[in-house]
């Protein structure tokens, strides 16, 4: 939220506004906007989660409709699309949105914060997460997302260049998913 606020002080636009003209326009994300919560819209998916009985078993659906704001703000609610996201994971590593010296940051490892029993390192950058080698090569650099009845991530492979966007109208929708992905790729590099 401060941030939200700072970009409008500094910008003389709303946060909103902002983020149309200097992330989504800019980065091609013409699919993408802050959409309200309470109207309907074409290809534009409601978040629900199941509601789950003691043994698990799902009873009902519930929608995400009253655990937000009815419009995003700066701490969440954009709705974007997967193409949107691959688009813009692309144009920032290319360097269209930022400076060449901050995009360079942006891509670089910066406090390892775990290190796996395959020997890699899991590290924090400004914003995104990294997977590093013990060589100190970027495996994956990721972002992800979770809230109710919503969960994405963009996951980036440097060696294939290769983007992975999954986006789900359910919390826990993308993450078995993506280590299903994440181990065909490994598979497929004999890895």
């Amino acid at each position: 939220m401060l941030l939200g606020l700072l970009i409008e002080k500094a910008s003389g636009l709303s946060y909103r506004d902002y983020v149309r003209q200097h992330i989504f326009m800019a980065a091609s994300m013409l699919h993408s906007d802050f959409f309200r919560m309470d109207l309907v819209y074409d290809d534009v998916a409601e978040g629900c989660d199941p509601l789950r009985d003691e043994d698990g078993t799902i009873r009902a659906w519930k929608k995400n409709i009253y655990s937000y704001p009815p419009i995003g703000s700066p701490d969440g609610g954009a709705h974007v699309t997967a193409s949107d996201l691959d688009c813009f994971f692309r144009k920032l590593k290319a360097g269209a949105l930022l400076s060449p010296q901050t995009t360079a940051r942006f891509f670089t490892p910066q406090v390892r914060y775990h290190r796996t029993l395959e020997g890699w390192d899991r590290m924090y950058g400004y914003g995104i997460e990294f997977a590093v080698d013990g060589a100190g090569k970027v495996l994956l650099a990721q972002k992800g997302g979770i809230n109710a009845g919503v969960s994405a991530v963009i996951r980036h492979y440097p060696d294939q260049d290769l983007n992975v966007v999954l986006l789900a109208n359910i919390q826990q929708g993308v993450w078995e998913p993506l280590r299903t992905i994440h181990r065909l790729l490994k598979a497929e590099e004999g890895t």
